[in-house]
């Protein structure tokens, strides 16, 4: 498990919050005010749930009018990106690396 605490500005948070919907190792998102008290928590399979990902969507942006700062947790499971077949950063760089490396070499 790895998880991740981001301080988002309200303006930022709805787009943040789409980007993190399509990954596949994202388990749990968490949505603090400034004062640390908890919004609301959405699981891993309720976001990628085609019935629910516009009602979270909606409240988010409620969310986002409202505050001016939201702390965003986010749980990831590195394992689950590894079943489902996504690469991680670290892969997706080495990946860029390799293409990019013979290039600079030529010059």
């Amino acid at each position: 498990m790895d998880i991740t605490i981001e301080v988002v500005h309200g303006w930022r948070l709805l787009a943040r919050v789409r980007e993190l919907i399509v990954e596949p190792s994202v388990q749990r998102l968490i949505l603090r005010n400034e004062q640390g008290d908890t919004l609301f928590v959405v699981e891993g399979t309720t976001l990628r749930s085609v019935t629910t990902t516009r009602p979270i969507l909606a409240a988010v942006k409620a969310v986002a009018d409202e505050l001016p700062r939201v702390t965003l947790e986010v749980v990831r499971d590195e394992g689950l990106a590894h079943e489902v077949g996504v690469a991680t950063m670290s892969e997706e760089f080495d990946r860029a690396i390799d293409v990019v490396e013979p290039v600079f070499e030529r010059y």
